[in-house]
């Protein structure tokens, strides 16, 4: 999976903080800027997932724009306070690839990052609670589906399901949990019928908002 990110804030303490937190995880900052006039990375890095946090002068959406027109195979990923439907469709439709709210754990933002460098869309367990207030929603991307906690994973299945939460894909998995990849596929292909899901993202979104941790177990 791709590793690289840039950050791109207005705040040094946000860029810091940021930093810091993705460094121990695994990830490495190749930049580091306040405006998206600033952004630009080493031949041979591209394609880099670029984290835009909203704290910034510019609307998302320019940023975005300006963002691709740099680095056209970038992986844009929104970082924002606050879930704002509206504010989401118009980063999608302006290219980002995930939209990701701020929480005071960092475990959430760093499996919705994992995903997206891998290329999965993500989108926040908010958006659940949308569907849930209302039956239906016309949106210009994947459908949703949520249902009980109770949806009769097995414990290997609950193991692998936090492991899509994290990110990670299936080669990764069978060496985790100590099986082939055949059987990973296995397990990844029951979890998403038995969640009535479409893919791995969704899967993950489904998880986190239904309380999933990285151990695989319930919290």
């Amino acid at each position: 999976m791709y590793q690289n990110l840039c950050l791109i804030s207005l705040s040094d303490i946000s860029r810091e903080g940021l930093s810091s937190i993705l460094r121990n995880e695994g990830f490495t900052i190749v930049g580091s800027f306040k405006s998206v006039s600033e952004l630009q990375v080493e031949s041979g890095l591209d394609p880099v997932v670029v984290v835009i946090d909203d704290y910034a002068s510019a609307p998302l959406t320019e940023m975005i724009e300006q963002s691709l027109a740099l680095l056209p195979s970038a992986i844009i990923v929104i970082l924002t306070e606050r879930f704002d439907l509206k504010a989401m469709i118009d980063c999608f439709n302006s290219g980002a690839k995930g939209y990701i709210i701020k929480s005071t754990r960092a475990e959430p933002m760093i499996a919705a990052l994992r995903l997206a460098a891998v290329g999965e869309r993500v989108l926040p367990p908010d958006l659940v609670d949308v569907f849930d207030r209302q039956s239906k929603v016309s949106l210009p991307m994947m459908e949703l589906a949520s249902g009980p906690v109770d949806v009769g994973l097995s414990q290997r299945e609950d193991d692998v399901l936090c492991c899509l939460m994290a990110g990670y894909p299936n080669k990764v998995i069978a060496r985790k949990l100590e099986v082939c990849e055949a059987t990973v596929k296995v397990h990844v292909k029951a979890i998403l019928r038995k969640l009535s899901v479409s893919n791995r993202t969704q899967a993950a979104i489904w998880a986190s908002s239904h309380g999933y941790s990285f151990e695989g177990r319930v919290v």
